[in-house]
């Protein structure tokens, strides 16, 4: 779906205005677009980022997440306290606004004041210079792939995914945010592969050991490890032959190290190959790969 036809269905107020009178290249490339209550319109692409004049009102930003919730804001009420909800095609759209708290947990977001939409971009063969990294004629390795924010690891992961599924594993992903597979309403709007399972947002680490447990994998997949209960299910993962594809913010080997979180997965050496990625010249590049065998 293209971007114009995304705002199209789920602008509302006077943003649909503004939108309308934005430059199709502009929207057309976006990989972000930012409507915040009273200030101008953001919309980034990939190395540039314009500023439309018009400042939306909370008329416009909750009738725009009335739309997008189909009208039922109560049926995505446990997206929305996590702060996000996907929209058909995969398209995510983080949420801010007041919290509300049941005891010390968020129980739901209130007068909605913020809204960013992620535009949700398949790049089939994104994985192909690192699948022979990660699939040898012998054997899967379990592989991290490392980068900071917005340089391609979610992206390449998704393309993993599909091409590992392809060649003939069956792929378990534990997507706790709708990322990887764009899931709306249950539905996965990314290409996977023909043999993969999606277990849509469930915490990391009771979702590794549920679909470990129920699906019998070869692989599993998942997104931005990093707390003490990740690292837990990884090293139960790991000793039970499964293999592990996974990604983690990061810059290099020493940063992981500092982490103390990570220091269990790194002793144990669960995984074989850190794949360390950059955005130049494009996301998804390979920057450098370390080898833990």
């Amino acid at each position: 779906m293209k971007v114009r036809e995304i705002l199209k269905d789920y602008a509302h107020g006077g943003l649909v205005q503004a939108f309308g009178s934005c430059d199709t290249a502009i929207l057309e490339g976006a990989r972000e677009i930012r409507i915040r209550q009273g200030l101008p319109l953001i919309v980034r692409g990939l190395d540039n980022e314009t500023i439309l004049p018009y400042k939306p009102t909370i008329q416009d930003i909750s009738g725009t997440l009335e739309k997008m919730a189909n009208h039922s804001l109560y049926a995505f009420d446990s997206e929305i306290k996590n702060g996000f909800i996907t929209l058909l095609g995969g398209h995510r759209v983080g949420i801010c606004g007041r919290v509300v708290l049941d005891g010390n947990k968020i129980k739901t977001l209130r007068h909605i004041s913020g809204l960013t939409i992620r535009v949700a971009r398949q790049v089939l063969g994104a994985a192909d210079k690192i699948l022979p990294l990660v699939k040898t004629p012998d054997k899967i390795h379990n592989t991290l792939i490392i980068s900071p924010p917005g340089q391609g690891k979610t992206t390449v992961l998704r393309d993993l995914v599909r091409q590992l599924s392809n060649s003939g594993r069956h792929v378990s992903v534990v997507d706790e945010r709708s990322e990887i597979a764009g899931s709306c309403q249950g539905i996965t709007q990314n290409d996977l592969g023909e043999r993969t399972d999606v277990l849509d947002g469930a915490p990391k680490a009771e979702g590794m050991l549920l679909m470990l447990r129920a699906m019998s994998p070869d692989v599993i997949a998942v997104d931005e490890i990093g707390g003490a209960d990740d690292v837990s299910a990884l090293l139960s993962i790991a000793s039970c032959g499964a293999k592990i594809i996974a990604t983690l913010h990061g810059e290099n080997m020493a940063d992981l190290q500092r982490k103390q979180s990570l220091a269990p997965m790194l002793d144990n050496k669960i995984f074989d190959k850190y794949i360390f990625l950059t955005d130049k010249p494009t996301p998804g590049t390979i920057r450098e790969v370390v080898e833990c065998f």
